[in-house]
């Protein structure tokens, strides 16, 4: 038999949500065809069977989320009785201190002295046919990196498997479990005050951010965040603390390029200045390519530097739930209404959830825009591995003087925010300048 697993389908997918079903349990499967949807914190994808069989079970229902690396579903020869998957964790359905299952350690006569301490008890173990305990990958990973010793923690997973959030779960509650502390708990009754007690108020896996931490509670009636917006905190939480911004602004006359923008409506064709703007931004970053990097490592882990060939302009599209940042690729070498047919596309499928994964990677530079709120200027936070972004303002009409005379003119601010590690504030300020320039004297944008 196969195991169907919950594949990673982005960088920065963690988990997956199993949308639909395309094939039921007993259907012949070939190498290609495609099984389910499955929804990503930004897009919903469809996962490719990779193996010929039979769909003998389905492990995760539709609507279900599941960490990268659980088993979905299994893909057999046909010869095994189709199963039954349970459908609820075993664990979580026995409050009462004895687990069920438990062949040996049910007979032991002290249940009764503390509820609390049941967890000490050495959980049913749940092998495979090799004898193995069942464990996802994940699982497995994270219990290594933890010294946890898999034995004592309880799978609520299919068939008592155990998953990521086992795991997790069992950290917290014995604090910092090493390889040396976690298998001494086999005697049932007697050793359950030792690690309970010390570990408790000090709980080492601060590194998982996933789970809810003490300030939850305090808040009455908080909601769940939803699988974008958990994607947006855990994107926005790597690259606020950890890439140290600058923030360059510059004021914009853009007379011109309104008056453009009247000429080109006027002739049938639908443009925005975001789209013209996006457009600026892309030969920009032709003329000054040191915008156009990535902090990275070297092959043997040191501090290092991509420099893109490909400028690809990421756009940002707000959701109700949350914001995607469709990618315009090679956007210096395509025209103006090219962007914007692919802008309007893009941002449309995304908000209708149906827009691909594929389109909303590979960005070495993104675009902002608050302006149709009347925002006259922010700071955007950069998208990693991307080394810049630009926030773009309101055109608002301000007092201006030409030729020693004061007239009302058209002007727009536009704020860079760039990786200080790659980017410095003199490169910025070219980038700025030459942005400006086009912006100011926009035919040098369309042609």
């Amino acid at each position: 038999m196969g195991e169907i697993t919950m594949p990673r389908l982005s960088d920065t997918m963690s988990e997956g949500t199993v949308g639909r079903w395309l094939k039921k349990v007993g259907d012949q499967i070939a190498v290609g065809d495609i099984i389910a949807e499955i929804e990503t914190d930004k897009a919903t994808m469809e996962l490719e069977a990779f193996e010929a069989g039979v769909l003998q079970q389905i492990l995760v229902p539709e609507g279900q989320t599941v960490p990268i690396g659980q088993p979905i579903a299994i893909i057999g020869d046909g010869s095994a009785p189709i199963a039954t998957p349970p459908t609820a964790p075993p664990a979580s359905t026995t409050p009462p201190s004895s687990p069920a299952p438990a062949p040996a350690t049910a007979v032991a006569s002290p249940p009764a002295p503390a509820p609390a301490t049941a967890v000490a008890s050495p959980p049913a173990i749940s092998t495979d046919d090799n004898g193995r305990i069942k464990a996802s990958p994940v699982a497995r990973r994270l219990a290594e990196e933890l010294g946890i010793d898999l034995r004592q923690v309880v799978g609520t997973g299919p068939g008592g498997r155990i998953i990521k959030e086992n795991v997790e779960e069992f950290a917290a509650r014995r604090g910092v479990v090493t390889p040396a502390t976690a298998p001494t708990l086999a005697p049932a009754p007697t050793p359950a005050p030792a690690p309970t007690p010390a570990p408790a108020p000090t709980p080492a896996p601060a590194r998982p951010a996933t789970p809810v931490t003490t300030p939850a509670p305090a808040l009455a009636g908080a909601e769940p965040l939803s699988r974008m917006r958990k994607a947006i905190a855990r994107a926005m939480n790597e690259s606020k603390p950890g890439v140290p911004h600058i923030y360059l602004t510059i004021e914009v006359d853009v007379d011109a390029l309104m008056a453009l923008r009247e000429q080109i409506a006027a002739s049938g064709t639908r443009v925005s200045v975001n789209d013209l703007v996006v457009k600026a931004a892309a030969k920009a970053l032709a003329k000054v390519p040191a915008i156009n990097v990535s902090f990275s490592q070297t092959a043997d882990g040191q501090p290092g530097i991509v420099r893109h060939s490909q400028i690809n302009i990421g756009v940002a599209v707000a959701l109700d739930d949350g914001l995607v940042a469709p990618v315009v690729r090679d956007a210096d070498k395509k025209s103006v209404s090219t962007i914007s047919a692919e802008i309007r596309d893009m941002a449309l499928r995304a908000r209708e959830g149906k827009i691909k994964q594929n389109e909303l990677e590979g960005a070495t530079f993104q675009v902002t825009n608050l302006g149709m709120f009347g925002i006259i200027e922010f700071g955007s936070i950069i998208s990693v591995p991307q080394a810049a972004s630009l926030a773009v303002g309101t055109v608002r009409k301000v007092p201006v003087v030409r030729d020693d005379q004061i007239v009302i003119g058209q002007v727009m601010n536009l704020t860079l925010s760039a990786d200080h590690r790659v980017i410095d504030g003199a490169v910025g300020a070219q980038y700025l300048q030459e942005l400006r320039k086009l912006l100011e004297a926009p035919m040098s944008i369309i042609v």
